[in-house]
């Protein structure tokens, strides 16, 4: 994914949605998912950044927005099946 621009470099808490850029630079580990109580889909990911960025070295990514994802999260993705025959929907 792009990490790039300020948006994302300083992020404390809340939902991101961007803006950042499209590129293919850095390496993040999706580690869950939910939406909050107005029905904002979104992902949990984990960044190698440390403790002291974002909520406690996570993030809330906003989920479902584009064939790429934010931030070109989608650019490269790697995900397991929940099994050959179930596939999965999230994507």
């Amino acid at each position: 994914m792009d990490p790039g621009g300020d948006g994302f470099m300083f992020y404390k808490e809340g939902i991101f949605s961007g803006p950042c850029g499209m590129e293919l630079m850095h390496a993040m580990l999706i580690v869950g998912y939910d939406q909050d109580p107005d029905g904002t889909k979104y992902w949990i990911v984990k960044n190698s950044w440390g403790e002291g960025w974002g909520e406690k070295g996570y993030i809330r990514m906003l989920r479902g927005t584009s064939i790429q994802g934010v931030c070109n999260m989608y650019g490269h993705s790697n995900f397991p099946l929940k099994s050959p025959e179930t596939k999965n929907v999230e994507l």
